[in-house]
């Protein structure tokens, strides 16, 4: 009798879960469904616009009724909503867990499935913002819902800060939000944002996965590159033309990248990872400044890992006539760069003035340019210190329960997340998105296909369900 009564508890336990696991999957399609992204054109106010966004909101309180009867809840803007689970202990070790509910646009001609349809084959699910990033958004959610029907409640304040227009630099979401808290005098232990993922054969030499830790930031910088000329009929094309001039300034700094630095948080991951390679790149790797020259080489074989090593230039953008008979009165070529500490936005623009060496080419800030952020806590005394500042010890704890064995390492984000607007209220910052990822699975953000696999929704789940219950 009392094993029928173990066996049965076990099936009704088993049952539960899987409910609870089919219920999250169907509510993180449902997010999906959901176009949260920004029309071209379209400016803060436009109602059609902003009509997803105060729907996904509406779609949060439909759908976590646990933690919405638990929390306190600011809503400030459709681009903004902040919620606040008040600690046993009160706000002296208050978190910040940074999420954004925006996505960008999907070419749906060049999908293979509807790219707001949810759909879900061959153990994943198919959707834009499927890993950037209302992955994590639900699993959050879930996860706060899930403890909070339970009856628990954390140690310290826990603060969620949900944004609407991260793609777009943050400007309406994010900024709004850290002003709002520095209105109100607070402070953060340490903050969790989106950033890199457990790796998988996403760096030449590392073959076992790893989890990458991003403790500081690259800086985010657009310029205009423009070259005026007199316009007219293309039957007369004037000896000098503008378009030459600006692909010989482009051609100009293809030739003349930014200079390789090894700064300490990228210093700390070579160190660390050297341990998991063999041989004589293990050696150089362990002893990157030593060698100098030769370990720039040998890591600059890979993108990933050159990225980490110097301010980057893409060319992203062309413009010239509107007409193919007619020569432009100006062409413009938009660059996109991203800062390595300690570089700056002014540092930048002089470093390309002189690589392009030619004052027929206007050099302009495209949009909002921010700096790099720098690396959190002791990280950025490097490697020899080796105190992780606080955070790491809850994000280690929470991914042995979800991804038990990966070994953590501090990383560098190369792209930029919301959390650059916080930067002023704590000292530790941390980027990190818990899922493991292959090459072709990171293609997909922003680009064709997103999607995320059944197991890693799980997993993220389970890491988040460990990190809160440990706050």
């Amino acid at each position: 009798m009392i094993l029928v009564r173990v066996i049965w508890c076990d099936k009704r336990r088993l049952l539960r879960h899987n409910y609870q696991i089919m219920d999250f999957i169907d509510k993180f399609r449902e997010a999906l469904k959901i176009p949260t992204w920004w029309p071209p054109g379209a400016d803060k106010g436009d109602s059609a616009a902003e009509a997803p966004l105060l729907r996904f909101q509406e779609f949060l309180a439909d759908n976590f009724d646990a933690f919405h009867k638990t929390a306190q809840k600011y809503i400030l803007s459709p681009y903004s909503v902040i919620y606040r689970l008040p600690g046993t202990d009160g706000d002296s070790r208050a978190v910040l867990l940074i999420a954004h509910y925006d996505v960008v646009p999907a070419e749906k001609e060049k999908w293979s499935v509807d790219p707001f349809g949810a759909e879900m084959e061959d153990g994943f699910i198919y959707g834009r913002g499927s890993l950037d990033m209302k992955n994590t958004l639900i699993g959050i959610m879930e996860a706060a819902d899930n403890l909070c029907a339970q009856g628990w409640k954390p140690k310290s304040d826990i603060w969620f800060a949900l944004g609407g227009d991260e793609e777009r630099t943050g400007i309406n979401g994010a900024m709004e939000m850290a002003k709002w808290f520095s209105a109100k005098g607070q402070k953060f232990e340490w903050i969790l944002d989106e950033g890199t993922s457990i790796s998988e054969n996403q760096i030449r030499g590392f073959e076992e996965p790893l989890a990458m830790i991003s403790v500081e930031e690259k800086g985010f910088l657009s310029l205009d590159l423009t070259v005026e000329q007199e316009p007219g009929h293309a039957s007369k094309p004037p000896k000098v033309q503008a378009a030459a001039v600006l692909a010989r300034a482009l051609c100009r700094l293809a030739k003349k990248p930014f200079p390789f630095r090894l700064n300490p948080t990228v210093g700390t991951f070579f160190t660390l990872a050297s341990s998991m390679m063999t041989g004589f790149r293990r050696f150089v790797m362990r002893h990157a400044r030593a060698f100098g020259p030769l370990f720039f080489k040998m890591a600059s074989v890979d993108p990933a890992a050159k990225a980490m090593l110097h301010t980057t230039v893409a060319m992203t953008q062309l413009e010239g006539s509107a007409a193919d008979n007619v020569m432009p009165s100006q062409v413009r070529a938009v660059i996109n760069l991203r800062l390595l500490w300690p570089m700056t936005v002014e540092s930048a623009v002089a470093f390309i003035i002189k690589a392009i060496g030619d004052k027929r080419v206007r050099v302009s800030v495209h949009g909002l340019g921010t700096g790099p952020v720098a690396a959190s806590g002791e990280f950025r005394r490097g490697a020899k210190k080796r105190q992780f500042p606080r955070g790491w010890q809850e994000i280690q704890g929470a991914m042995e329960k979800a991804w038990p064995g990966i070994p953590l390492l501090p990383f560098i984000m190369v792209a930029t997340t919301d959390s650059r607007h916080y930067q002023q209220m704590t000292d530790n910052i941390f980027r990190f998105s818990p899922y493991k990822l292959d090459p072709k699975e990171l293609g997909g953000i922003h680009g064709h296909d997103e999607r995320i696999s059944i197991e890693n929704l799980q997993r993220g789940l389970a890491f988040y369900s460990g990190l809160l219950r440990s706050l």
